[in-house]
């Protein structure tokens, strides 16, 4: 405890609490003489992370975790002996015992100054040292603590500058003079720096405006201090005490008025301690990517040997596969190999879930970054109806008290990506009406390995991807990072961007005991840090403009942008005992801060935009149109509102799985038991801005106003119960799962704001029987749910379901087939308001319910696999989903997509038919795949009879890939998305006709660390 408080107890620090309490009172003496009152600046955000990274630092210190560094005295010491040996000891008499102590503090004063001043201007000068600084600079609100706010390395830095001019003062002199009182100090500090953190050091970080007139030429005052952390002014007063530094580098500048803001233009990193951490180390590493390909040799060292490496006894595994390579679930599970995902290297997951049967998906972007993702139905809608996990932990932003998947890990990571509908689904919740996702990450390896994939193509986009780890089967790391970027497909009319950014990196460590004892144990430690910079929006086209020129953006869309910093740190206890019982246990905490501005509507609440983008633009609707394409400027009543959502969202918990198993010559039996305590906030702060559209360019027309400015809270507590049964070729699976839910929405006026508490029982039970070694049956029921939307009204109630299945499941080492007829019966259907479904201001979060639905379904799977000639292998495969849905009752509801619904209408975005189809052809020395996906069209709103011009259109695509090996440790490949360059509407919401991404060819280079081994 003692060195976590150190900065308040120790009179070195600055914020030693006389000090502080000495700045408080000359802090009140000042506001009082001047008539100025500043605001409290102690509970901001900014200041939360002021005091994370105090903490953070001194736990690294009590950890022993702290760079050790030489001292002071060990450096004065050998400058002595050396000069004594090189150039002899001086004789120094007559120097009055009175002068020495003075001469050496204003010596040792004056040398810590101007280095400070150096190494602080190179903090400014030098983007790898800008980028740690930043961390610094990026305080909102000034407290004593924000002299804290130093990222680990650039503090390390700081105290080795200390150390070494220290000990070359001291050094000096006492070889000049050979001891004597070296000094002035008060309780043993040096007395001049002292004196004048005790009187204004803590100003300098702080509101209160104190200015020393003349006196500024000569001493740095707390107001020029602050002008020093404004935007504006950075690069100004970089000294600490003397001003003489600028003066001489031209840097100076006095205090004349107050700065309106603090912090940077644009950040690394987040409002959490880890992102501060990580963030800056992040945007180093993005510097130096174009070195990456150097790093081959690096990695060609790292291979030490061409066999596989086994994989990890600890590695977290759901999907379960039996000897035959059948899924030992009663329901459907499909699971997307790491094979599968580089045949054509998507970065969309929505490419990916393309291919696997009762997934449905829809674009809005055309990079997949804020991902539609619904299974058997469930509404797409920022993939919000179904659970997100990634290694078995839920990824959602706020998977309980908003889940739409603003965030989405990046696909081109993923060693595999598995699904699972039915009653396998029921283990996993919160959603377990439509399904789950999991998105299975690297391991850690047993042996040195790693690989590099860099690549570029049109747009033009580029991507770098590459890892390094190394093991022994007891512990290992691993490193990993991508960067993904394009400018953009889209052109916007009067020129600008319209691409994204993105960066991903992952740490894992695994400390773990002997793999071939009876009990095995591991820690493991999983770390990340992503960040996306988007110049996206939500406004699409209408279809005369999307016929002409369907990948253009309107003029009033040149504001979009898309920013988010994302956390993780995950810490798991893996154990095994046997083969009858194992388990895992992981604590997560996830943080995300994400902040989109985009345009939203006409200030006249009468437009409705919707109704205005799929209209012909006649009358009044075609000046509004001129308006957004930049060809005619805006009257008063023509005013464009330009949104912002900014939001944190936080969510934390524990959970643990363990599974016990006894197998018998006939009988067996694997229990599995769970339990999760979670939590997760929402902070919402929504406002909009009026603007001009002014010679096609937007101008500012009026302050922001305040639409939503809430918390959102969620905890729950959730677990569940599986037990598998076999009696020779039976298998009988049963269990139940237990959702106790409380949410509250603090912060808005027309919605309750006590706690809300929603308790869910979902039984489900299964059975699969072998019918042969290479075919099984399998049928199964439960009872799907979905929280209740925190804030909703109290009559409002969870989406819940009785969903069935029934199917065949064949498969052998070279043929896999599969046939699954599904129902889902919904007792209540709901939906929830985002601005993505078309939403806006108050309704944003609301649920509504859309009554009883009923939805039938087919899904088929079928590949084979053929050994050609020459050592070629060719794999062919297909998939096809049938879904009928239809409303139960006739009713009329706020939200757009249900609207004014009669019964027999069917749900929108739903397809009725939907496959996939792909060719690959794999040889040791080539590859080469080409795959379809299509789709019927969907209804934009709940409708029935035929499509019509306003609804959703079919959709066919076709990619295509190939790739050379001239090495065992070298693959060249391209890839080809969109190969007709076909240009279709794939959704209508939130505000136009949205398009596909036009044909993209890319072209890579894959230097692996072992070599790929080609069955």
């Amino acid at each position: 405890m003692s060195d976590l408080l150190a900065p308040f107890l120790d009179p070195a620090s600055r914020t030693w609490w006389v000090a502080l309490l000495a700045a408080a009172a000359i802090g009140w003496l000042v506001q009082v003489w001047t008539g100025r009152s500043e605001r409290s600046a102690w509970l901001s955000r900014s200041s939360a992370l002021d005091m994370q990274l105090l903490l953070g630092r001194q736990a690294l210190r009590a950890l022993g975790a702290w760079p050790a560094l030489f001292t002071a005295w060990w450096l004065a010491t050998h400058l002595v002996r050396r000069l004594d040996r090189y150039v002899g000891r001086p004789e120094l008499d007559g120097v009055p015992e009175w002068a020495l102590p003075a001469l050496y503090a204003v010596t040792l004063f004056v040398a810590w100054d101007a280095s400070r001043y150096v190494l602080h201007r190179l903090m400014h000068a030098v983007p790898a040292l800008w980028s740690l600084h930043q961390v610094h600079h990026s305080a909102e609100t000034l407290t004593p603590l924000t002299f804290h706010r130093i990222h680990p390395l650039e503090s390390f830095l700081y105290e080795l500058r200390g150390v070494v001019v220290t000990g070359l003062v001291a050094g000096g002199f006492y070889w000049l003079f050979r001891g004597g009182s070296l000094g002035w100090t008060v309780l043993g500090v040096h007395g001049i720096g002292w004196t004048l953190n005790l009187i204004s050091g803590n100003l300098r970080h702080s509101h209160v405006w104190w200015s020393w007139g003349r006196l500024e030429a000569w001493l740095i005052s707390p107001a020029q201090h602050q002008l020093h952390h404004a935007p504006e002014t950075e690069r100004t007063n970089f000294g600490t005490w003397l001003a003489i530094w600028d003066r001489l580098g031209g840097t100076l500048l006095l205090a004349e008025r107050p700065p309106e803001r603090f912090g940077v233009a644009s950040r690394n990193h987040g409002d959490d301690l880890a992102s501060a951490w990580l963030g800056p180390l992040v945007e180093i590493g993005r510097s130096w990517a174009p070195l990456a390909p150097l790093g081959a040799a690096f990695l060609s060292a790292l291979a030490q040997a061409d066999d596989e490496v086994p994989s990890d006894d600890l590695d977290y595994e759901i999907l379960v596969v039996g000897d035959e390579g059948l899924p030992e679930v009663a329901g459907s599970a499909h699971e997307v190999t790491e094979e599968q995902l580089e045949r054509f290297e998507h970065d969309d997951i929505h490419k990916v879930l393309a291919t696997v049967p009762g997934v449905t998906v829809r674009e809005e972007d055309g990079f997949g970054l804020r991902p539609n993702i619904g299974i058997r139905g469930a509404n797409s809608n920022r993939s919000a109806k179904i659970t997100l996990m990634e290694d078995g932990v839920l990824l959602a932003p706020a998977p309980y008290a908003a889940p739409a998947a603003y965030y989405f890990p990046m696909t081109t990571r993923m060693t595999s990506v598995e699904v699972f509908k039915g009653a396998s689904a029921v283990q996993y919740g919160p959603n377990t009406v439509g399904g789950t996702v999991n998105l299975v990450t690297r391991g850690v390896p047993d042996a040195p390995d790693g690989a590099i994939d860099v690549a570029a193509g049109y747009w033009p986009t580029g991507k770098v991807h590459a890892w390094t780890g190394t093991g022994d089967g007891r512990s290992g790391v691993l490193l990993e990072a991508v960067e993904v970027g394009s400018t953009g497909f889209k052109t916007l009319d009067g020129g600008g961007p319209t691409g994204f950014d993105r960066t991903e990196v992952m740490f894992k460590g695994r400390l773990g005991s002997d793999p071939d004892a009876e009990s095995v144990h591991a820690l493991e430690l999983k770390l990340g840090y992503s960040r996306e910079r988007s110049h996206e929006t939500y406004l699409g086209l209408t279809p005369d403009d999307f016929e002409a020129q369907p990948w253009r953006r309107y003029a009033a869309t040149q504001l979009g942008l898309m920013e988010w910093h994302r956390t993780q740190v995950e810490a798991s206890w893996p154990v095994r005992i046997g083969e009858v019982f194992d388990a895992r246990t992981v604590a997560y905490h996830h943080f995300l801060d994400r902040s989109w501005t985009k345009f939203n509507r006409f200030e006249d609440p009468s437009v409705d935009m919707h109704a205005l983008m799929q209209g012909t633009g006649e009358g009044r609707a075609g000046v509004l149109l001129a308006v957004l394409r930049g060809e005619e400027d805006s009257t008063e009543a023509e005013r464009l509102l330009i949104g912002t959502n900014d939001r944190r969202f936080h969510a934390y918990g524990v959970q643990s799985r363990a599974r016990w198993s006894a197998r018998g010559d006939v009988i067996s039996s694997r229990l599995e038991g769970g339990l999760r305590v979670h939590a997760d906030d929402v902070l919402r702060l929504q406002y909009e801005v009026p603007h001009h559209m002014r010679s096609g360019v937007l101008r500012r027309a009026g302050g922001r106003v305040v639409n939503l400015d809430a918390l959102t809270r969620a905890r729950a507590l959730a677990g569940h119960l599986h037990e598998t049964f076999d009696v020779g070729p039976l298998s009988l699976q049963g269990g139940a799962r237990v959702e106790h839910v409380r949410t509250r929405f603090e912060g808005a006026d027309e919605r309750p704001e006590d706690w809300q508490t929603t308790t869910a029982l979902l039984p489900g039970v299964g059975a699969l029987v072998s019918l042969t070694p290479w075919l099984d049956a399998f049928t199964g029921i439960h009872r799907g749910f979905s929280p209740v939307a925190p804030g909703s009204d109290p009559g409002v109630l969870p989406e819940q379901s009785w969903n069935t299945e029934v199917g065949l499941r064949a498969s052998t080492i070279d043929f896999r087939a599969e046939l699954v007829g599904f129902s889902n019966a919904y007792a209540n259907l709901t939906s929830a308001c985002t601005f993505a479904s078309g939403c806006l201001d108050e309704a944003i979060d609301t649920q509504y319910d859309g009554g009883e639905v009923e939805m039938v379904g087919t899904e088929s799977l079928l590949g084979k696999s053929f050994l050609l000639p020459a050592g070629v292998a060719l794999d062919v495969s297909a998939t096809h989903t049938l879904t009928v849905s239809a409303f139960q009752s006739s009713f009329s509801s706020n939200f757009d997509q249900f609207g004014d619904v009669e019964k027999g209408d069917w749900l929108p975005y739903v397809p009725v038919h939907q496959g996939a189809a792909q060719l690959a052809a794999e040889h040791r020395r080539w590859s080469a795949a080409l795959a379809a996906t299509a789709r019927s069209g969907m209804r934009d709103s709940a409708s029935q009879g035929p499509l019509t011009t306003e609804d959703v259109p079919a959709l066919v695509l076709l990619d295509a890939s190939a790739a050379i090996r001239p090495g065992e440790r070298v693959e060249l490949y391209t890839t080809a998305s969109n190969v007709l360059n076909t240009a279709a509407v794939v959704s209508w919401r939130p505000l136009g006709a949205r398009p596909t991404a036009p044909l993209r060819v890319m072209v890579g280079v894959k230097l692996r660390g072992r070599s790929r081994e080609i069955d």
